[in-house]
């Protein structure tokens, strides 16, 4: 990354669950918010399955999780949040995904995409694979007129997406000093109250994570990403 980028660019991420960019990226996306990029974020699923009481009734906690999506997005500077609301654990068999991000694509027309690496080893979450796998077909789709031409017909225009960071990756090659941010990205996670309660040592263990991402450069804390090029010539 760049030690300067031009104020007003995009950033879209597009995130399973509410709270999986905060927990992966918060401190991220905290910095480029903070030297002017516009940051949009995007939640495919209701999160309605975050709680393993069988006591919770599901609409609420749905409607609970996005609250607390919202709360979080605010302490990082995120400029507005979508959620799509499929049912929660069931995200690969939405027939519609590709397209709906597509048209997100088109209207938010991101310089930088933010989503799960979903060719992470052993990547046991069906939602974490589908939501990754479907951003990063979005991203195809978006820059060719032939995928989902009605959209077009609305006045949407496509797109061609330079830069992709995908979370969660086994092998990553770029990292982000969160040092600065980190205390924010503590307080995101501060607010996913329904998920963080049952998570003594939140802040000792993210600690320890973004410390030893940290090290690999020289950091205090880091975050580590897998960046793609898509439309690179080289």
């Amino acid at each position: 990354m760049s030690a300067s980028q031009p104020e007003g660019r995009r950033v879209l991420a597009i995130s399973a669950h509410p709270d999986d960019a905060d927990f992966t990226s918060g401190g991220s996306i905290a910095r480029w918010q903070a030297e002017g990029w516009i940051v949009h974020l995007a939640v495919c699923t209701d999160g309605s399955k975050g709680s393993h009481d069988p006591a919770v009734e599901p609409a609420r906690l749905a409607a609970r999780r996005q609250e607390e999506q919202r709360a979080a997005a605010e302490t990082l500077g995120i400029a507005d949040v979508v959620f799509l609301n499929h049912p929660d654990g069931e995200l690969n068999g939405v027939p519609d995904l590709v397209a709906h991000l597509t048209w997100l694509f088109r209207r938010i027309r991101p310089h930088r995409l933010l989503s799960w690496d979903p060719w992470r080893h052993y990547e046991l979450h069906p939602d974490h694979r589908a939501a990754g796998l479907a951003a990063l077909d979005a991203v195809l789709a978006t820059g060719n007129p032939h995928y989902f031409p009605p959209q077009l017909a609305e006045g949407l225009t496509t797109h061609q997406v330079p830069e992709v960071y995908l979370y969660g990756a086994d092998e990553p090659d770029a990292w982000v000093d969160v040092t600065a941010t980190f205390e924010r990205k503590l307080a995101a996670l501060a607010c996913h109250r329904s998920q963080v309660a049952r998570l003594p040592g939140l802040a000792e263990d993210m600690q320890r994570c973004n410390a030893r991402y940290g090290r690999q450069k020289g950091y205090t804390y880091a975050e580590a990403f897998k960046v793609l090029h898509p439309f690179c010539d080289t």
